[in-house]
C-alpha cells in the first residue's frame, strides 16, 4: 500500500533530509517501524529523483532532440547552454556501446552502494539522502539505457562533458556522502 501524499510530507517533515544542521539521531538498532520510516523517506527520496529526470529528459527530447532543427540552445554563449546529446558510453564515454554491460554494473554498484551502508541509515539523514541521490541518479540513467539504448545529456557548461539531472544527483550524492563522513568522524585527540 503506498502512501498518501500527505503521510509522506508528514514524514520528510519530522525528518528534512536536507536539514544538515540538525540530523536525527537514531539507535543503531533501529526497530521495524524505524526501518519503515526509513525506507519510505529513502524511497521517496530514489523515487523523487529518478522521476524527476526522467520528466526533464522527456521535455528536452521534445523541445531539443534528434528530430528538432536545433540541438542546442544557447543560456550565456558558449560557456552555459542546453545540448541535446546520446550517451552510450559511462563517464568521459568509457564503455561506449556497451549498454548491457553498463546496465548490469549499475545495478551491481547500486545493490553494493545500498548494502555497504545499509546499517549506518538510521543514525544519519545526511546518509540517507546521499544515498537516495545516488541510488535516484542511477536508476534515473539505468532507465534510460534500458529504454533507450543510450543516456541523455542536455547540460553543456564550458568544456566539462554534458551531463544531466541524474549525474549531477550522483555528484551531489557522493559529495554528501564525503561530508557526512567527516562529520560523522570521531574528533583526534591531540597527543603531542
Amino acid at each position: 500500500m503506498l502512501p498518501s501524499c500527505c503521510e509522506i510530507v508528514a514524514a520528510l517533515e519530522s525528518d528534512s533530509p536536507l536539514d544538515f544542521e540538525h540530523p536525527q539521531v537514531v539507535e543503531r538498532d533501529a526497530g521495524p517501524v524505524e526501518w519503515r520510516r526509513i525506507a519510505g523517506i529513502l524511497a521517496t527520496i530514489v523515487f523523487g529523483v529518478a522521476l524527476f529526470d526522467q520528466i526533464v529528459k522527456t521535455a528536452i527530447i521534445a523541445w531539443i532532440g534528434p528530430d528538432r532543427p536545433f540541438q542546442r540552445w544557447e543560456l550565456a554563449g558558449r560557456l552555459v547552454a542546453f545540448e541535446y546529446v546520446e550517451n552510450t558510453g559511462a563517464a568521459f564515454g568509457v564503455f561506449a556501446g556497451r549498454v548491457w554491460l553498463l546496465s548490469v554494473l549499475a545495478v551491481v554498484v547500486a545493490l553494493a552502494f545500498l548494502v555497504l551502508f545499509w546499517r549506518d541509515l538510521p543514525r544519519s539523514t545526511l546518509l540517507r539522502t546521499s544515498v537516495g541521490l545516488v541510488l535516484g541518479g542511477a536508476i534515473g540513467n539505468l532507465l534510460d539505457r534500458v529504454r533507450l539504448g543510450y543516456v541523455v545529456d542536455f547540460m553543456a557548461v564550458g568544456v566539462w562533458p554534458k551531463f544531466n539531472i541524474a549525474d549531477s544527483a550522483i555528484t551531489i550524492g557522493l559529495a554528501l556522502l564525503v561530508f557526512s563522513a567527516f562529520q560523522d568522524s570521531p574528533p583526534r585527540e591531540n597527543t603531542s
